[in-house]
């Protein structure tokens, strides 16, 4: 009877130990959590090439209400914008990039290049002269710049008259295209904007000042020249049409 369960007791053990391995084997090792994430790589476009002065574009669909959106580039450039502009400068020229978060998934890296070419005025006048419909033309003997009221200006003077462009900041402006504000004079101006005045020489000198157009900002030899063409000027009951250029001597 003894070496019955003795019996009983060894195939007990066998096939306990036989279904233990089997468990075993048949369980996974790789304890690891599945990859739920699976994000794309962002979609960039962009309005490349892109004329100095004007806005450099970046946009990328729109994912969900959780996504966030990281942009980086050029000049220390950040954003968590979706689609974020950027004044295009020979500065903001470059390599963009954007990394999407949704929760606690990250997006690869996604790049794009924007390049930025020079904008030129469409007009040629000759340098540190302006010509105007209704005065005599004028040539300026002395061009300066200045920042005064933290405000960056080109200041042109000669026999004939006066001519001011006030920047927004006292910073240096980059090479583009700055539109004139229609709201000058005054302090508010956005980062591409201008004011533009002519004082007219003579006898009687009176202050005029453009509501309109464009003015064309480049370097030459390092000195800021400044170009419009055909802009309108209004005051004291007259309007007129000039367009000139000048460049700093300091």
């Amino acid at each position: 009877m003894s070496n019955k369960k003795n019996l009983f007791l060894m195939l007990f053990i066998v096939i306990s130990t036989s279904f233990l391995i089997q468990c075993s084997s048949d369980s996974s090792s790789d304890d690891s959590d599945p990859d739920l994430c699976n994000m794309e790589m962002p979609v960039i476009t962009t309005n490349s090439p892109v004329t100095s002065g004007t806005n450099i574009q970046l946009e990328t669909p729109f994912l969900s209400t959780m996504a966030e959106y990281y942009w980086t580039g050029p000049n220390g450039f950040t954003s968590n914008q979706q689609n974020p502009t950027v004044i295009a400068s020979t500065a903001s020229a470059g390599v963009y990039s954007l990394v999407i978060t949704e929760g606690a998934c990250t997006s690869p890296t996604a790049t794009t290049t924007i390049a930025v070419t020079a904008a030129l005025a469409p007009c040629s006048p000759t340098n540190n002269t302006a010509t105007l419909t209704s005065f005599p033309n004028m040539t300026f003997n002395s061009v300066l710049k200045s920042t005064p009221q933290d405000q960056y200006e080109i200041n042109a003077n000669g026999s004939n008259g006066d001519l001011t462009i006030i920047f927004a900041n006292a910073n240096q402006p980059t090479a583009g295209v700055y539109e004139i504000c229609s709201d000058c004079p005054t302090s508010f101006l956005n980062a591409n904007q201008v004011c533009v005045s002519i004082v007219t020489g003579g006898t009687f000198s009176y202050l005029y000042r453009a509501h309109t157009g464009n003015v064309y900002i480049s370097y030459v030899n390092g000195k800021i020249s400044a170009t419009f063409c055909s802009i309108a000027f209004s005051g004291n009951s007259t309007t007129f049409t000039a367009s000139g250029k000048v460049t700093t001597s300091n």
